[in-house]
């Protein structure tokens, strides 16, 4: 598997707040960079990146058996919501 390419960026930080970021990088032997990284990365994708959906997904078996379940969606709303599109088509 290929690296993402990476580009170089610099932010104003707190000097303890620094500190305390090497010292958790240092517990978990990863370098500042990487730890910083793992750490954004948790926050801003802590979902997988979810596949397009083809619409309608109505016609699949298992949507069909959540209708019951689920209150009803319009398309726009299917198109807007990427986890509950993900979902709809496993």
């Amino acid at each position: 598997m290929e690296t993402p390419p990476r580009v170089q960026t610099a932010f104003r930080l707190e000097e303890s707040l620094l500190r305390r970021l090497k010292k958790k990088a240092r517990e978990q032997n990863k370098s500042l960079n990487s730890y910083v990284e793992a750490l954004l990365r948790a926050d801003v994708c802590d979902t997988p990146e979810f596949p397009d959906v083809a619409f309608p997904v109505a016609h699949a078996p298992h949507v069909a058996r959540m209708r019951d379940i689920l209150p009803p969606f319009t398309e726009r709303e299917l198109r807007e919501d990427e986890k509950l599109a993900y979902l709809l088509s496993k």
